[in-house]
């Protein structure tokens, strides 16, 4: 594990979106749990859709934990799974997501560290080692070519980014 303090820019993502607790059937990194099925639609979307002119034809696609209020209590939290996007007029089956510019704690993560539970020890640990703390209750992932899937963890990297105080 690689943790890097970087100043990132707003984005503005289109995608999917599941609210609850995405392990309650399948548990964590199972394509068949809530996530992997949020990540299945998306890319339905994307295959059924090559020409996106509102797509910002990036790199990078994107697993978003959004944190709220029945988190710690009942285990619910949103996954939003998308793209970089030039418009919040999507069509009828995406929604969008605007995130600000902000100082972010950016973790690469390596093979089996991906699987880890470093999230569970991100404010206990992780996040005091900087010297930083949380700025908003949520974790970006970028997927990259690096990531080569749920088959080839080994051979995997994955930045995720943590908004921070300096």
């Amino acid at each position: 594990m690689k943790t890097e303090l970087i100043h990132l820019n707003s984005l503005l993502l289109g995608g999917v979106s599941f609210y609850g607790d995405p392990f309650s059937r399948k548990g964590c990194w199972d394509s068949e749990n809530e996530i992997g099925k949020t990540w299945s639609r998306f890319m339905s979307h994307i295959s059924a859709n090559p020409e996106r002119p509102y797509s910002r034809n990036e790199p990078y696609l994107y697993e978003i934990h959004i944190y709220g209020s029945e988190t710690a209590a009942k285990g619910y939290f949103e996954v939003f799974v998308g793209e970089e996007v030039n418009t919040a007029k999507l069509p009828y089956s995406l929604s969008s997501k605007f995130f600000p510019e902000s100082d972010y704690l950016k973790v690469t993560l390596y093979g089996q560290e991906i699987t880890g539970d470093w999230w569970q020890t991100l404010d206990t640990d992780i996040i005091p080692e900087c010297g930083v703390s949380r700025n908003a209750s949520f974790i970006i992932q970028a997927y990259d070519e690096r990531f080569m899937g749920m088959d080839h963890l080994d051979d995997s990297v994955l930045d995720a980014y943590i908004p921070v105080k300096v």
